[in-house]
């Protein structure tokens, strides 16, 4: 990856950063990346995207990569959906917790924002809400539908107000490797919360727009 080796060498910045569950959003981020990167803003700026899957160089360890990534990126994009909010509500706030690396992405992410400047290259977040798509068979197909009707957020209200104590340990970790010096409410931040913060912001749905072509779908 060219444009890597110029972030690397501070020599280049990423417009945007996709985080994914893989199981259930893989297709969408990569969608997401072929229709945002390498376009032009009003302003004439090409816009650059990281996707581990397309950024990444064979060999490269993960954590390295997404370190570069999110660190060099303006704008944090994490998609959201049931199937990626389930498995958060599986988590209880207890030392038995799985670490999760999405939920480790997103609280990074706002660790970052909480910095006020001095955690990298971070100026906002921008959620994308996946719907659950239509059946085959119905009126709607292909397109999925609105995230807070149909059942999509409905994880949300089993999330709890605790830390989750194996992923911020595995954030806390970043931040001091990386020399982020982020306030203690940082670390305090619950799993509901995380989530709570991503809906306070401006989002955007995928896919809900009627007029997308056939080649688009």
């Amino acid at each position: 990856d060219l444009y890597g080796c110029l972030v690397e060498r501070g020599e280049g910045t990423y417009s945007a950063f996709i985080s994914y569950r893989v199981s259930s959003e893989r297709y969408h981020a990569a969608a997401l990346y072929e229709v945002l990167n390498n376009t032009i803003t009003p302003a004439g700026h090409r816009v650059i995207v990281y996707l581990d899957v397309k950024r990444l160089v064979k060999g490269q360890d993960w954590e390295q990569g997404f370190c570069l990534g999110l660190l060099n990126s303006l704008v944090a994009m994490p998609l959201l959906s049931r199937g990626m909010l389930e498995p958060l509500a599986g988590l209880g706030g207890e030392e038995s917790d799985p670490q999760d690396n999405v939920l480790k992405e997103i609280l990074i992410m706002q660790a970052l924002l909480d910095c006020e400047g001095s955690g990298g290259k971070l100026r906002s977040i921008y959620p994308v809400l996946v719907g659950a798509p239509h059946p085959a068979d119905a009126p709607g197909y292909p397109f999925t539908g609105n995230f807070f009707a149909d059942g999509s957020a409905a994880p949300v209200r089993r999330l709890v107000d605790k830390v989750s104590f194996s992923t911020m340990g595995a954030v806390a970790s970043f931040l001091q490797k990386n020399g982020v010096a982020c306030p203690a409410s940082s670390l305090r931040r619950s799993v509901a919360q995380s989530i709570k913060d991503l809906f306070a912001v401006q989002a955007a749905q995928l896919w809900s727009h009627a007029d997308l072509t056939p080649e688009d779908v």
